[in-house]
């Protein structure tokens, strides 16, 4: 049996998106929203200023893991990049049947990676998969109007958001606890992630949940 030798480990951001109850769809109606869910975030990362070409993606069949190019900034990955696709959601839901309408659950995180070709993997891949299925997300979507519920970790929100970088409110986000699995990690969600939303949904700590 060969062994693996790690070359050592690599800084990256993680951003981590799955569609909300997409299992309830049909097939047809899951390759529109996946087609879409692309286009989306090939404008958003555009916006960004990071070409889609230069990303690593990882399919989730309902969502996306994407490793993001040493250089580009964290403040980027919150702004521009999130308004933009809120405002790329806004367009879409506003013309497909409500049945049909896409609300995205997002994790924004970085850490060590190594490469296992043609992924990556690491104790900080799994945390940011594990923060996107955290049960403050789903309360957020199903208390609020937003489609699209933010999480990120304790790192980005003490490097970026606490800081308040560019267009970044950091009296946006709320702590919360994240228990998926083996996980159990304090992170920030954010609870204005909807623009044309008057109202902040607050999300105390105790109501992070079990998944």
């Amino acid at each position: 049996m060969l062994s693996v030798v790690p070359r050592g480990p690599v800084h990256r951001s993680i951003v981590v998106v799955d569609i909300a109850g997409s299992s309830r769809w049909d097939n047809p109606a899951q390759l529109r929203a996946r087609a879409a869910l692309t286009r989306m975030m090939r404008t958003a990362f555009r916006a960004a200023g990071v070409g889609w070409w230069r990303l690593s993606i990882q399919d989730r069949g309902d969502g996306l893991l994407v490793i993001v190019p040493p250089g580009v900034s964290k403040a980027d990955l919150l702004d521009p990049f999130v308004p933009r696709l809120v405002a790329e959601l806004r367009a879409y839901n506003a013309v497909v049947a409500p049945p049909r309408r896409i609300r995205l659950r997002l994790a924004v995180h970085a850490g060590e990676l190594l490469r296992a070709w043609p992924r990556w993997v690491s104790e900080d891949v799994k945390l940011a998969c594990r923060l996107v299925d955290g049960e403050p997300l789903y309360e957020l979507l199903a208390r609020s109007g937003t489609d699209l519920a933010v999480v990120v970790s304790e790192r980005i929100h003490d490097g970026v958001v606490r800081h308040g970088y560019k267009g970044i409110d950091p009296d946006g986000y709320a702590p919360v606890r994240i228990r998926v699995k083996e996980v159990d990690a304090p992170a920030w969600l954010r609870v204005d992630a909807d623009p044309a939303s008057a109202d902040r949904v607050r999300v105390p700590v105790s109501r992070a949940g079990e998944a």
